[in-house]
C-alpha cells in the first residue's frame, strides 16, 4: 500500500477494526435473541390472560386434586384458549390468587385431561389427569415433565407471537375558544 495519499492511517485503521466491527454486531445479535428466548413466557401470558382472557372456573375435581382456592366450587380464573380439533389447551390466571396457572390440555372427543400447575415463571409444580366426571389423579413426575415440555414449547410460541400492547391514545384537546 503506498503511505503517500492522504488518509492512508485512517483507511489501514478502519480495515482492522471491521472485523471487530462485525463480532460486535454478531455478539449484540446473540445476546438480542437470548433475551428474546429467556422471555419469561407464563408471566406475559398470565397477563395477557389477567388483562383479556374469559372469566370462567376451572372443574371442580381439578381445582381439588391441585390444592387450588375454593377448590369446591371451582377455581374462577381468567383464561385464554386454543382449539384445534378435538383438542383444547387453555392457559388459566386464578383470579383469586394470580401465582396459581394452570395449563390445561382437554381432548374433547375422549374426556380425558391433563392439568399443570405451574409457578408465575413457568415452572411446574404439580400436574393431574382426568376424565370427564371423575377424580383426578396425580401424574408421574416423568409423564408430568414431558407433557409439560410439549405444553411450555405451545404457550412460548404464543407468547412470543402475541402483539405489543398498543400505546395509548393521544389525549383529546380542549376545544379552543377563539
Amino acid at each position: 500500500m503506498n503511505a503517500s495519499y492522504p488518509g492512508h492511517r485512517e483507511l489501514a485503521d478502519a480495515r482492522r477494526r471491521a472485523p471487530l466491527t462485525g463480532l460486535m454486531t454478531l455478539a449484540a445479535g446473540i445476546f438480542a435473541a437470548t433475551l428474546q428466548a429467556a422471555t419469561p413466557w407464563a408471566s406475559t401470558l398470565s397477563q395477557q390472560a389477567l388483562d383479556s382472557g374469559f372469566l370462567t372456573r376451572l372443574p371442580p375435581n381439578v381445582s381439588t386434586a391441585l390444592g387450588l382456592a375454593k377448590a369446591q366450587e371451582g377455581t374462577e380464573v381468567r383464561q385464554l384458549l386454543n382449539k384445534q380439533g378435538h383438542q383444547v389447551r387453555t392457559f388459566n390466571v386464578s383470579v383469586a390468587n394470580h401465582s396459581d396457572v394452570v395449563v390445561l390440555n382437554f381432548n374433547a372427543q375422549s374426556g380425558a385431561s391433563v392439568a399443570y400447575l405451574i409457578s408465575p415463571d413457568g415452572q411446574l409444580r404439580k400436574a393431574v389427569s382426568s376424565q370427564v366426571n371423575a377424580d383426578s389423579k396425580p401424574v408421574s413426575t416423568a409423564d408430568a415433565q414431558a407433557g409439560f415440555a410439549r405444553e411450555k414449547k405451545f404457550w412460548s410460541a404464543r407468547a412470543r407471537s402475541a402483539p405489543s400492547p398498543a400505546p395509548a391514545a393521544p389525549a383529546p384537546q380542549p376545544a379552543s375558544g377563539h
